[in-house]
C-alpha cells in the first residue's frame, strides 16, 4: 500500500534529518502532524495503541519494526494511526538516503492527481 498522505513527505524527511542519530519512530495521528517518538516513549505508545481498534495488531508490528531498524543508522518507522483504526506502517529514511524516493513521490502525486 502507497504513503496515505503524500502531502507530509517533505515534513517527514525534515524531521527524519534533524532526528537521524536518534532511535525511534516518526508518528502522525489525526492531526496529520509527523512528530518523533523516541525509543524511550515508545511503552507509553504502545500501552495507549493496544486501547484502539487494531491496536494491538499495530502495536505488534510496530514492535518488529523497531526491533528491525534499532541501530541502523537513519532510517526509522513511520506510523500513520487514525483513530478508527486503520494505519500504515514502513520504514523511511532521509531522501538522500535513496536516491529514487524524489521520482517515486512524483509519481505517486501524479497518480493522486489522476484519481480525483
Amino acid at each position: 500500500m502507497a504513503f496515505p498522505l503524500p502531502t507530509l513527505l517533505p515534513t517527514i524527511e525534515e524531521l527524519l534529518q534533524e532526528v537521524q542519530w536518534l532511535d525511534g519512530l516518526i508518528l502522525i495521528t489525526d492531526s496529520q502532524r509527523a512528530t518523533f517518538v523516541s525509543f524511550s516513549q515508545v511503552d507509553p505508545l504502545l500501552r495507549r495503541l493496544r486501547q484502539r481498534p487494531k491496536g494491538p495488531e499495530v502495536a505488534e508490528k510496530l514492535c518488529m519494526s523497531l526491533l528491525e531498524s534499532h541501530g541502523k543508522g537513519a532510517a526509522k518507522p513511520v506510523l500513520v494511526f487514525q483513530g478508527d483504526g486503520s494505519f500504515w506502517l514502513g520504514v523511511m529514511g532521509p531522501a538522500g538516503a535513496n536516491p529514487h524516493r524524489h521520482h517515486a513521490i512524483a509519481h505517486l502525486h501524479r497518480c493522486l492527481a489522476l484519481k480525483d
